[in-house]
């Protein structure tokens, strides 16, 4: 602990320095522990003028801290006073009597206890008496020794003695009384103060925290974490020797966190585990106390939501049609200059007001150069409106008209009017955009150079449509809702007979045969010259069991892959799984030898499909012997989602009936459904669409670090726990990075990736009730 005892300064021989506390109500003279002055002040004169301490200069000049009665006095008292509280140390004084002749007399050694207040005093001397109770002229000297409470200390010098302490006099019999009535008086004081600062977390020790601890359900451990290299999982040893416990620093950083609970919210978060200040600078919180200094990022940036509508009428000839044509003429937004526009917006019975809003928006809209009869929706004529505005304050138009509207055909993209297509962005153009909006410094405008966004999603983000999905030709579908590259299609028709085949699939324009987070996978793993298999149902009606390759099924078991034993079934269950979120790669004799040689050469793939957004692996052995690994962004059979926690993506779907009965719709989830019996009339199908990226699911935050940064098994444990605490009842909190990547639990310099099990193993600091 830092010490409280100010530097060293020159001494002033003639104005000895007063005690150093504020006044205060009860203490106006700042008197401090200083009962005896206190006390003597309130004498009548003729009492006090003897028995008042008088502050002795300390001698200028002198080699050591020393003070001279320089007349004879009646029975003297020396006393050496405390000019600063003291906190988690000790002073111990050593005086020495130096008589007018022979030699010096050391007095017995004066010990100031931690916590003792500023302005206690303890008796130095007593200078000897003649038979009168006289005693002649003496010196008085110091030394002075200061320990910490850590231990550490040393001897101070004369200039820190005379900076700290005062030696005062008092004189006669009354004052030697009073000084032995009030000792008690200053030991009441260090007593009270040493009780309330065991009450603070920071300043307790022993049995002082062992209470605080108590009193949150929080004994002391009496054993400490090792890494169980043979179970590949933490686990626990007794401290030694027997019956040791853990030492009070460890003690109070537990309790620190289960003490310090607040009212969770991101900045208090981050300022309890990282401390504060500037994110750039060393942690100071929480985690300091177990050596922690790189800060911990607190991530609550969330994963997409993306949503597409379909309408269908199984056996109802023309009413999607019927349908469609009156939302047109009720709802859709049509471009100044189109003659059935006009004609539908001037029979509308709006008030006057929406009238001129409308029109201003049917202005900006036929600047857009929209097809003849495809409106679109208010919410897509107001965003396209302020993009238009906006590209006129920048001085840039990129895209130069919009391509299509609401269409009967469209599809879930477009049948509703939600939907808009552009044409693909002038190069040049979207540059100037950029550029402009750089120099022009507005906050609500982030640019992006275009080869990280090629589509300028920047600007169009900005203006409110929330996706903007380029295709292969260069064309950009957006629109004001999450859509992103959802689409849904019906087949044969949504009219025809039921039953009804409806399937969602996540659109690429660079693979139309996968969901675009399985061409993130693809293209990842093509870094690492792997590449899909050409003929993926050749090689399933020809796999093997991984146990037909020697020594393979224990490399496999230890990366926590399932091992495959009956073949034939898991293809027919693969067969269940839409081959768009899934693919199979084969890693050839020499990568197979590597594998069984050492399985790190299949982590460092498993992890790069993983980030990629790969969320299960399965294992199998060709017909040649070599290994196949299927990767899925879905569940996969035996492997569920080994390689992520969760599934990539989850599709989940909703019916509504605008007639008195929806469509018998089944199952609700998977890609796929089916539309197995009628309704009244038309129904409204949704799909919902949780793409994961790797930000959060709702109610969700994920405590994040550095790519470099590892964590003791300590660390680890203590992260655990403070993330336990502070996460709200209803929220989860992601650690699987840290698990896998951040934990360094064997002291080998590398994280290592804990199994479901061995992340789970750590001790909890509050006892369960």
């Amino acid at each position: 602990m830092t010490s409280p005892l100010p530097p060293a300064s020159p001494a002033d021989p003639v104005a000895p320095a007063p005690v150093r506390r504020a006044a205060t109500v009860l203490d106006p003279a700042a008197a401090g522990a200083g009962a005896l002055a206190a006390v003597t002040s309130e004498l009548i004169a003729p009492l006090a003028s003897g028995a008042s301490p008088r502050p002795l200069p300390w001698q200028s000049g002198a080699s050591s801290a020393q003070v001279a009665v320089d007349l004879p006095t009646r029975y003297p008292l020396a006393l050496v006073t405390l000019l600063t509280d003291l906190e988690d140390e000790t002073l111990d004084v050593s005086p020495t009597l130096v008589p007018l002749s022979g030699p010096p007399v050391p007095q017995p050694p004066l010990h100031f206890a931690r916590r003792t207040a500023a302005g206690s005093a303890l008796v130095a001397c007593l200078p000897p008496l003649d038979a009168a109770g006289t005693s002649p002229a003496f010196t008085l000297t110091c030394a002075a020794h200061r320990t910490a409470g850590d231990g550490s200390g040393g001897d101070l010098t004369p200039d820190q003695i005379r900076a700290i302490l005062r030696v005062d006099l008092t004189e006669g019999l009354l004052g030697r009384l009073l000084a032995v009535l009030l000792d008690e008086k200053a030991r009441l004081r260090q007593a009270s103060r040493e009780i309330r600062a065991m009450r603070a977390l920071d300043a307790a020790a022993d049995g002082a925290l062992d209470r605080i601890g108590a009193d949150l359900s929080c004994p002391r451990f009496a054993d400490e974490l090792i890494w169980d290299a043979e179970r590949r999982s933490p686990g626990t040893r007794p401290l030694s020797p027997p019956g040791t416990l853990e030492d009070d620093a460890s003690y109070r950083a537990r309790l620190r966190v289960l003490r310090g609970v607040r009212l969770p919210s991101p900045p208090w978060i981050d300022s309890a585990v990282n401390g504060p200040g500037d994110p750039a600078d060393p942690g100071t919180g929480w985690m300091a106390d177990v050596g922690m200094t790189r800060r911990i990022g607190i991530d609550e940036s969330a994963n997409p939501l993306l949503l597409a509508f379909r309408l269908v009428a199984p056996g109802a000839s023309g009413a999607v049609a019927s349908l469609l044509d009156a939302i047109r003429r009720v709802h859709l937004v049509w471009p100044a200059g189109s003659a059935t526009g006009d004609a539908i917006h001037a029979l509308r019975m709006v008030p006057p007001e929406v009238v001129a809003r409308t029109a201003t928006v049917r202005q900006e809209l036929a600047g857009w150069q929209l097809p003849d009869g495809q409106p679109v929706a208010p919410s897509l004529a107001f965003a396209l409106t302020a993009l238009n505005q906006r590209c006129q304050q920048l001085q840039a138009r990129p895209w130069p008209a919009v391509l299509a509207g609401q269409s009967d055909t469209g599809g879930s993209r477009f049948e509703l009017g939600l939907g808009a297509l552009l044409a693909a962005p002038s190069p040049a153009q979207l540059d100037a955009a950029v550029a402009n909006a750089t120099a022009l410094g507005d906050p609500a405008l982030v640019p992006k150079p275009r080869d990280a966004d090629p589509a300028g999603a920047w600007l169009l983000n900005a203006c409110g449509l929330r996706t903007a999905e380029q295709g292969s030709d260069g064309t950009v579908f957006t629109s004001t809702a999450p859509m992103g590259p959802l689409v849904v299609d019906v087949s044969p028709g949504p009219e025809s007979a039921a039953p009804l085949a409806l399937e969602a699939h996540l659109a690429s324009a660079l693979d139309t045969g996968h969901d675009a987070p399985m061409v993130a996978v693809v293209r990842a793993l093509a870094g690492a010259q792997l590449v899909p298999v050409g003929s993926p149902a050749d090689l399933l009606a020809a796999a093997q069991p991984p146990s037909v390759v020697p020594n393979l099924v224990p490399a496999l078991q230890s990366l926590g892959l399932p091992v495959v034993t009956v073949v034939a079934d898991v293809v027919r269950q693969l067969g269940l799984v839409s081959a768009r979120d899934y693919e199979i790669f084969d890693l050839g004799p020499q990568r197979t030898a590597g594998v069984v040689a050492d399985p790190a050469t299949l982590e460092s793939m498993l992890n790069l499909a993983a980030q990629a957004g790969a969320s299960s692996g399965l294992p199998l052995v060709t017909a040649a012997g070599t290994l196949a690994l299927i990767l899925g962004v879905t569940g996969l059979p035996l492997a569920g989602s080994n390689l992520a926690a969760r599934f990539t993506v989850l599709y989940r779907w909703e019916v509504r009936g605008l007639g008195l009965e929806p469509v018998d719709l089944a199952p609700r989830r998977g890609p796929a459904v089916t539309v197995r019996a009628p309704g009244d009339g038309i129904s409204v199908v949704a799909c919902l669409v949780h793409l994961r990226t790797g930000a959060n699911d709702p109610y969700e935050w994920r405590p994040a670090l550095a790519p470099d940064s590892l964590l003791t098994l300590r660390q680890y444990e203590h992260l655990l726990n403070i993330i336990e605490l502070v996460t709200p009842v209803g929220v989860r909190a992601d650690t699987f990075a840290i698990r896998q990547q951040h934990v360094n639990a064997d002291g080998s310099g590398r994280g290592i990736a804990l199994t479901p099990g061995a992340a789970r193993a750590y001790r909890h600091y509050r006892l369960a009730h």
